[in-house]
């Protein structure tokens, strides 16, 4: 069941601020948002109906792993998706090395004129989406 990048990625917009959310506020990390919102992410992806592979790391780049594929039943690249704190060159780069119908960023930066400043890495093809917890 593949949607549009759009309404998909509204709808994850809001269950991954929600898991966000949920995170105890002692235990808030980055490293420890990052992986619970690649977990979350994980599990949409499987109930829309695709599989979900994390950490897909693309030919020819050594930089940065896609922190998760979703790939429909012909092995064919739907959704590519990274999270960060900012938009990053390595980010982008990643996601622009193959073919996927879908490519999007999630951030997750507490201070959004500095995630807007980070925006200028992106290109058409890349869609992002800021995270916020309030």
């Amino acid at each position: 069941m593949e949607q549009d990048a759009g309404s998909s990625a509204d709808l994850w917009k809001r269950e991954l601020e929600r898991a966000w959310l949920d995170i105890p506020k002692v235990f808030r990390s980055e490293r420890t948002v990052h992986r619970t919102l690649q977990s979350h992410l994980y599990g949409l992806i499987r109930q829309a109906g695709m599989k979900s592979v994390a950490d897909y790391m693309p030919p020819r780049v050594a930089d940065r792993p896609v922190d998760i594929i979703a790939v429909n039943d012909q092995n064919e690249i739907v959704y590519a998706i990274c999270l960060d704190t900012l938009v990053t060159l390595a980010a982008v780069k990643s996601l622009k090395s193959f073919a996927a119908l879908h490519k999007i960023i999630f951030t997750t930066g507490m201070l959004e004129k500095k995630v807007r400043e980070s925006t200028f890495f992106l290109s058409e093809e890349v869609k992002h989406v800021h995270l916020q917890l309030f």
